[in-house]
């Protein structure tokens, strides 16, 4: 018998029913109790090196260790070379011009005489003033001499007088004894006294006369011919004064820079005839920041480039005073700069001290809510200290609120807060940002 026979065949099931059916059949024993399930445990022991690394949050940190110290920066400034003395020589008066002395470019002696002007003119008022004093003289000579000559005469009559007198003194004395013995009348008595009154009189006119030519008269004459004097001579000095600015003479030893007139051309008093410099001696003049120019005391010493050498300058002045542009004039003398020209530009070089305090790099600064921070590394936490900047130049910070000896985090992670969890790596030098060794 085949199995088709055997067995009657049946409906088959639905699709939707396998599940169910299936789960049935493996849910139920037998004899209509519960399947038992086992469950097996895998233990491992030892390493197992396909696990992954335990995760951490620690971030890795690179830190330095600060120092203090002064923040020094070079600056370059464009320096101008200036003459120390530099003038436009002036015509002392005016006159046209008779000579030209020198060339541009040339050298000149103090004193040296480089333009000379028509002086005719000058000349003959220099004649003139000479021969005003002759006539003071002569005017003078002749009134003291006529004074002379009158107070000798007017002496004379005084001691006349005085004689006059002592006789009439005699003969009154004389008539009052023979008037006592009867020897002459009362009218002779009376006339010996009139004779005395009359001598007296006389004397005091001629005393007065010759007091009155001492105080005023010729004695007046006299002064007055002497004040003249005086000015005539006042007269001469002027007008040799005005003869010697005829010539132009140069001021100080010096380079004749410019010549701008010719022989014929006339010059105003107070017009330009020639500049002069004294090119053997230099100042650089430049500009700086109000800051820096404090920096920048008389006495010290900047270095001046021009043309490929090197000179040295030294700071005279500094007006400390910031011009339109906000820049602080200085003025420096060059040592050795007789070949320099005028007008040049050269470079100067100085260091400035910014300012003291902690260094660390600019990447250590973390700016937080409008404060200034860095971060320490201690014991494996990152700790947020804020600090005041200084100064910055050139890749570092001076800083205050920061204590020397300290490791600070530089680079700062830009997910770095206060009290993450770090681990620092390589030491940077201290303060520069370069490896230690």
């Amino acid at each position: 018998m085949s199995p088709l026979t055997r067995f009657p065949q049946r409906a088959a099931l639905p699709l939707t029913l396998l599940p169910a059916t299936l789960l049935f059949l493996t849910g139920c024993a037998p004899g209509g109790g519960k399947a038992q399930t086992t469950k097996t445990t895998v233990k491992t022991t030892g390493n197992d090196l396909d696990a992954p690394p335990p995760k951490t949050t620690a971030l890795a940190v690179r830190t330095l260790t600060t120092r203090t110290g002064s923040l020094n920066v070079v600056r370059t400034a464009t320096a101008t070379l200036q003459a120390e003395r530099d003038s436009n020589v002036a015509a002392q008066t005016g006159g046209t011009v008779t000579a030209v002395l020198t060339q541009e470019g040339k050298r000149a002696g103090a004193g040296q005489v480089v333009v000379r002007l028509d002086d005719t003119s000058a000349r003959q008022a220099l004649e003139n003033a000479r021969l005003q004093v002759q006539q003071a003289q002569i005017s003078l000579q002749q009134t003291q001499t006529n004074t002379a000559q009158g107070t000798a005469s007017l002496q004379a009559g005084v001691q006349a007088a005085e004689a006059g007198l002592a006789k009439a003194r005699q003969d009154a004395a004389s008539a009052e004894q023979l008037y006592g013995l009867g020897g002459i009348s009362q009218a002779d008595l009376n006339a010996s006294r009139s004779a005395l009154a009359q001598a007296q009189s006389t004397l005091a006119q001629a005393q007065n006369t010759l007091t009155q030519n001492g105080r005023g008269g010729q004695s007046s004459s006299v002064a007055l011919l002497q004040a003249q004097l005086s000015t005539a001579q006042a007269g001469v000095r002027q007008a040799e004064e005005n003869l010697n600015r005829t010539q132009v003479r140069a001021p100080f030893a010096g380079l004749v820079a410019s010549l701008p007139v010719e022989v014929g051309e006339f010059v105003n008093q107070g017009g330009t005839v020639f500049r002069l410099v004294d090119e053997r001696r230099l100042r650089a003049r430049f500009t700086v920041p109000p800051a820096e120019a404090r920096v920048l005391r008389p006495g010290t010493k900047l270095n001046l480039s021009y043309g490929g050498a090197n000179y040295v300058a030294t700071v005279e002045g500094a007006s400390g005073v910031a011009g339109a542009d906000r820049l602080v004039p200085v003025e420096a003398r060059v040592e050795g700069g007789g070949q320099l020209p005028v007008g040049g530009t050269a470079q100067i070089r100085y260091r400035a001290a910014l300012g003291r305090g902690v260094l660390v790099p600019t990447s250590a600064i973390s700016v937080e809510g409008g404060e200034n921070a860095v971060y320490l590394a201690e014991d494996g936490v990152a700790r947020r200290v804020t600090v005041r900047v200084v100064a910055e130049s050139g890749g570092q910070v001076a800083v205050q609120g920061l204590e020397e000896g300290v490791r600070v985090i530089s680079p700062v992670p830009p997910s770095l807060q206060d009290g993450a969890g770090i681990r620092a790596g390589a030491q940077l030098g201290e303060g520069s940002g370069q490896a230690a060794p």
